[in-house]
């Protein structure tokens, strides 16, 4: 189905009484032994006219408990429709001193506090990312599928009042706040696809404001929300592209650059899968997030088409093996010599990779011409010119093309002097990577007898 753009709904609150999960028998797991620790956390229900306990401002069924005391943790089910309902009602919302915060440059300094009901932060203020909301709205209104992660919420002990009926496993608020101290996008996006929904059902026929989601509930101080915000944003390492490339099945270009190594001898055991980086313990010459990039431009579609994927694969492992017996150091060595390549040459650079890649545009654009048995008899005579055993001239250099001390890199911008000044940096922009693209395209068009490379600084 054809997704729609996003409306940004209007906004309501009000303070009504809202009811999460169905009233069913209770769970076998019992509350925490000594929940009453839990400052805010009455022993006895609050009563409303006619003597029948209250309902509070919002209760939630079937909880499940872990944990005791203060570091107790209850954990339910809620629809999108009960999630939004709480949010209307002003009972979500975010502290942005223990969240991702505003931007440095804001003067005076805005609200702290933020309801969910609000909508999206103004990006120009606060550091919150709506494209990313907006993509986990769509899919939801979609009815894509989607593993969102438990939601969190917390309430901040002597800030709330609340009871947990052990009879009916139900938990009652009767007043405070309950703030996000994590999954705020996820959150944000629910309120929003539910807005969106609402305002034009017909329009979403594949979205049910009876989907579920999973909530866990906190119970910890405004300090301890700050430090549970850290410890799942930055103490744990985030996810490097690479590894969510190497698992993922949804995505195309990843499909596509995992059949590359298995059809490729030179990347056999050769492509960082799990990183996004190269260090000196890393003796792959290339990362998965890089080589997926270097496929980019190799279908003449925005999205590959399954049956594209095997020819793809082999015209680039094609490309790329004929590339590894012209330059051997693509290929697979020791961590030793793969360290000792580096010191000297940007022949496996990451920015050169990109290089590479237009090389391997024009290469796939001659197999449909030649066919592959065609393109490569061309392309191995073509590319020897990238060998280490053609020596080129610059001023007074000569050398191998591919030397860091070529004059031609530091001219275009591929290379620069280090802070002490000893050694040469590599840099990896778009614009270094759109010149070495240029420059080895340029070189491969030039009669085969050039050694004299100073033309190719000219942009």
């Amino acid at each position: 189905m054809k997704k729609r753009t996003l409306k940004e709904p209007a906004k309501s609150g009000g303070d009504h009484r809202k009811t999460a999960g169905a009233t069913s028998a209770p769970t076998n797991l019992m509350p925490p032994r000594r929940i009453s620790d839990i400052k805010g956390m009455l022993t006895r229900p609050k009563m409303a006219a006619g003597g029948r306990p209250y309902q509070g401002r919002l209760t939630v069924h079937d909880v499940r408990w872990s944990g005791e005391g203060p570091e107790a943790i209850a954990t339910f089910a809620m629809t999108g429709e009960q999630l939004a309902d709480a949010a209307e009602s002003y009972l979500l919302w975010t502290d942005q001193e223990v969240q991702r915060g505003w931007r440095p440059e804001i003067t005076p300094r805005p609200a702290r506090e933020l309801p969910l009901a609000q909508g999206y932060p103004d990006p120009k203020v606060y550091i919150f990312d709506a494209s990313n909301a907006d993509e986990i709205a769509e899919k939801l209104l979609c009815g894509e599928k989607l593993f969102l992660g438990p939601l969190i919420w917390n309430l901040r002990p002597g800030e709330f009042e609340g009871y947990f009926d052990e009879k009916s496993s139900s938990l009652h608020l009767y007043s405070g706040k309950l703030y996000l101290p994590d999954s705020h996008h996820r959150q944000q996006a629910i309120l929003k696809a539910v807005r969106t929904f609402k305002e034009e059902q017909a329009a979403y026929p594949n979205f049910l404001l009876s989907k579920e989601f999973n909530i866990e509930l906190y119970f910890l101080s405004k300090d301890d929300e700050g430090n549970y915000f850290y410890d799942k944003n930055q103490r744990p390492k985030p996810t490097a592209k690479s590894k969510a490339y190497d698992l993922t099945t949804l995505d195309d270009r990843s499909i596509l650059a995992k059949k590359v190594i298995e059809k490729s001898a030179a990347l056999a055991n050769n492509v960082n899968r799990v990183t996004d980086r190269l260090t000196a313990r890393n003796p792959q010459v290339v990362t998965l997030s890089t080589l997926r990039e270097m496929l980019r431009d190799l279908p003449s579609e925005a999205e590959v088409d399954k049956a594209e994927v095997e020819g793809l694969a082999i015209v680039a492992a094609s490309f790329f093996d004929l590339l590894a017996q012209v330059r051997p150091e693509l290929g697979l060595v020791p961590v030793d010599e793969r360290r000792k390549i580096r010191e000297k040459l940007i022949v496996d650079a990451a920015v050169m990779m990109h290089g590479y890649a237009s090389l391997m545009k024009s290469f796939n654009e001659s197999v449909s011409e030649l066919s592959l048995r065609g393109a490569t008899v061309k392309w191995q005579r073509d590319l020897q010119r990238l060998s280490c055993n053609h020596r080129y001239r610059f001023g007074k250099w000569s050398g191998d093309l591919f030397e860091k001390r070529n004059p031609l890199w530091s001219q275009i911008g591929v290379v620069k002097p280090g802070k002490t000044g000893q050694k040469l940096t590599v840099i990896n922009t778009g614009g270094a990577r759109s010149e070495c693209g240029r420059v080895l395209r340029q070189l491969l068009a030039t009669k085969s007898g050039v050694t004299n490379i100073e033309f190719l600084a000219k942009r």
